[in-house]
């Protein structure tokens, strides 16, 4: 394999700085959601999760499946009014 082709398979550092960026955020809003969120509103152990979210593909995991939907989250989506009250 010469060097040029690996040099070519390799990020810059621009899209790693994005990747990195990007992957922290989403741990983030994961951890902040499992702050926020009653326990009743997770699928599963809290602590679990919290687990799981430290990592990006497990934040990404809980922020698919790990939520129960809530009252308050369904009548947010069936408001016609554009302007919350």
């Amino acid at each position: 394999m010469s060097p040029s082709s690996e040099a070519e398979r390799r990020p810059s550092p621009a899209q790693m700085a994005i990747g990195w960026v990007f992957a922290a955020v989403v741990i983030f809003l994961a951890q902040r959601d499992l702050r926020r969120r009653p326990p009743e509103a997770v699928r599963g152990p809290v602590m679990v999760w919290r687990a799981v979210a430290a990592v990006p593909p497990g934040a990404v995991a809980y922020l698919i499946l790990g939520r129960r939907r809530t009252p308050l989250d369904a009548s947010e989506e069936l408001s016609d009014d554009p302007i919350p009250a």
